[in-house]
């Protein structure tokens, strides 16, 4: 149990005994293939050991009782739910409970708490640990059946139709059927998926928080949406067979692509980059190849900052500190997540990592009077009761 968990249990006189069913829901890293889910891309996110515990219990009541260890606040959601609330952490859950009423499913009275050790605001889905949990969570005690695939697609559609927001499946997924093997390699297309070997010896995956949140972030992300169906629209009249934008070949987009307003051509672009980088990164990974591995990382990020637009100052400079100022070796970095700030993923030998964090620490102090966080993740598992 999280020590957060346990002492805000311990404060009301409780223990994990005292509830019925315990789980934990991963947050997610992506090592590539940012941006493309939505687009019917190719994906290569992982399921790291931080995330969200939940403990429920049945209680003789038509509503759910949410404690919210972190934010140290509670709400009584009464069942079943009809609309939002106007709480977003509240309607995360709350929308995860309206699909399985449309489902067919009552949803019963819970008292539900829930805390975890996902730094909000960093890229690695805090909120997909959020609903993938609480879905995981009902369909056990509903004893749905609803596979972990399956679960996705519901917390995505939640998140588009009930939240509000048109995300893609990539974070969810991850979070419900990461592998302690390795990353997993995804179609967001087909659902197709199969973990891919990461064993670099001598290197590891480094995140660096920028702590800063632009605003932008809930603004644009619409945006990029519609700029990529603009951009495959016009690939479907010529080649109509191409299903999505994702699945373009770079010859078929070259044959479009000055027929499109300049940022839906940028846009469009990098997605069609992107996927190829997703494939080149699985045989990278498969050989060992660390330079490979970097000179991909560093290339998304190129992509992101100038064709898609999603980077800001501060991550830019971040990724350029550590992959050209910093003295040791780091392979290649990339902002990683939504974008318009959180992390950069970095991939950095092992031995170099406490230089590269004082040497960031300053470099970032000097530049913008901030100090960075540092989080060194292991790939695990996804959803699972504990």
């Amino acid at each position: 149990m999280l020590p957060n968990i346990q002492s805000y249990l311990a404060g009301r006189g409780l223990s994990r005994e005292s509830f019925s069913l315990g789980l934990h829901s991963p947050g997610r890293i992506n090592l590539i293939g940012e941006h493309t889910d939505y687009t019917g891309g190719w994906v290569m996110p992982a399921a790291i050991d931080k995330g969200i515990e939940f403990y429920a219990r049945r209680i003789d009541a038509a509503e759910l009782r949410l404690h919210a260890v972190d934010l140290d606040q509670r709400y009584t959601l009464p069942l079943p739910v009809t609309g939002k609330t106007g709480e977003l952490w509240v309607d995360y859950l709350a929308g995860i409970c309206a699909e399985f009423q449309l489902l067919g499913h009552e949803v019963p009275g819970m008292e539900i708490v829930f805390g975890g050790n996902v730094p909000r605001g960093s890229g690695m889905s805090s909120s997909a640990a959020l609903e993938g949990g609480m879905a995981f969570l009902l369909n056990q005690v509903l004893g749905a059946g609803i596979s972990r695939p399956q679960l996705a697609l519901l917390c995505q559609r939640s998140s588009n139709n009930f939240i509000g927001v048109p995300t893609g499946i990539m974070d969810q997924f991850a979070s419900l059927n990461g592998s302690a093997e390795g990353p997993i390699m995804l179609n967001c297309e087909s659902l197709e998926f199969s973990p891919v070997s990461a064993k670099l010896p001598g290197y590891d995956w480094l995140l660096v928080n920028s702590m800063v949140t632009h605003e932008l972030g809930s603004s644009e992300y619409p945006v990029r949406v519609r700029e990529c169906a603009e951009a495959y629209a016009a690939v479907k009249t010529a080649f109509p067979d191409v299903p999505n934008l994702s699945s373009t070949s770079p010859e078929q987009f070259a044959a479009v692509a000055e027929q499109l307003p300049e940022v839906v051509r940028n846009r469009g672009r990098y997605v069609v980059e992107e996927n190829a980088r997703v494939r080149e990164m699985a045989k990278a990974l498969k050989a060992g190849d660390v330079k490979a591995a970097g000179d991909l990382l560093n290339a998304t990020h190129a992509g992101l900052r100038d064709d898609y637009a999603v980077s800001c100052p501060e991550v830019d400079f971040l990724q350029k500190q550590a992959t050209g100022a910093f003295g040791g070796d780091v392979a290649g970095a990339r902002i990683m997540g939504g974008g318009f700030g959180g992390c950069t993923i970095n991939l950095v030998r092992t031995t170099d990592i406490p230089a590269l964090q004082e040497f960031l620490t300053g470099a970032y102090a000097e530049a913008y009077g901030k100090e960075p966080e540092f989080y060194g993740v292991e790939i695990g598992a996804g959803t699972c009761r504990i």
